[in-house]
């Protein structure tokens, strides 16, 4: 008689297991969805960085190109040959600063939300 509970037990530990997989498998999934989610958004936002950067540069550049010849020189007096460089790395140490920024405000909105 002892036989036919033994029989069961097998199949109650892969029905366990497949509960357990399935627990797994939409935990998995809604962690990569959000995580995906999240990673499109800060590229998003550094494409938009990026384009804001070159545009700002090419402003600079269009700027020196389009003064009269006097005029150039006479700034040329007061400003330094490496300008450009200049306001290049003040402006890449902001952006920099606001992406850290960013990631820390994501992971603190990451740690404040429930995963299942």
């Amino acid at each position: 008689m002892a036989l036919p509970a033994i029989v069961g037990i097998p199949a109650l530990v892969q029905f366990l297991i497949k509960i357990l997989e399935w627990i797994v498998a939409k935990f998995a999934a809604r962690v990569t969805t959000r995580l995906a989610t999240s990673l499109a958004w800060v590229t998003f936002y550094l494409g938009l960085v990026v384009a804001l950067a070159a545009t700002f540069s090419a402003i600079i550049a269009g700027i020196s190109m389009a003064m009269p010849a006097d005029l150039a020189r006479g700034i040329s007096l007061i400003k330094p040959r490496n300008l450009e460089a200049c306001i290049g790395a003040i402006y890449a140490a902001k952006v920099a600063m606001w992406v850290f920024q960013q990631k820390k405000q994501l992971m603190d909105w990451e740690q404040m939300r429930r995963f299942i």
